[in-house]
């Protein structure tokens, strides 16, 4: 998925389906990821401020018009606290799968839809998601800047692993 010149529109019938599912998934990224404080999805202009891209390239990535290089996806994938892995692979991947299952999680919160998540060590039920605590945990981490959301991910992780649960999957990881 990776052009010499991102500036450039896709020359082949393969480079427009990797712009495309790019597209597809930035778009996906940004309708969903963003600060509670803000309460909308972010701008390209915000974006692009955050990544150190121009406006008009932000633009063309999320109009599927344009292929990034690893760079420059890899600062798009930490801007929305998601591993490259995400804009890389196919929807049978794991890593695809986990950040597509958070997503939907996100927005089943947002829209009041309580969820169960199971403990998959013991193959249980686990508390509902609606909880206070956790919402305070997640809009939190979703208000700091994007170069300290890896330090919250591994204190989760080292958490998740002290009690049982292993290591999460894929959201946020690098």
């Amino acid at each position: 998925m990776v052009t010499p010149d991102p500036g450039t529109p896709p020359s082949s019938t393969s480079s427009g389906q990797e712009a495309a599912l790019f597209g597809e998934r930035f778009r996906r990224l940004i309708e969903v990821v963003y600060p509670a404080a803000l309460g909308r999805p972010y701008t390209d202009t915000e974006i692009a401020k955050h990544t150190g891209l121009s406006n008009q390239y932000v633009g063309k990535l999320r109009k599927g018009q344009s292929v990034p290089s690893l760079a420059n996806a890899g600062r798009m994938a930490k801007l929305f606290g998601v591993s490259t892995d995400y804009f890389l692979n196919p929807p049978e991947h794991s890593a695809v799968q986990a950040v597509e299952r958070n997503l939907r999680m996100i927005e089943n919160h947002r829209a009041g839809r309580a969820q169960r998540v199971g403990h998959r060590s013991a193959g249980v039920d686990a508390e509902l998601l609606s909880d206070e605590e956790v919402r305070h945990i997640a809009e939190g981490a979703a208000e700091l800047p994007s170069s300290m959301r890896g330090s919250v991910t591994t204190v989760i992780d080292q958490l998740r692993q002290a009690i049982g649960l292993g290591r999460g999957d894929g959201f946020g990881s690098p």
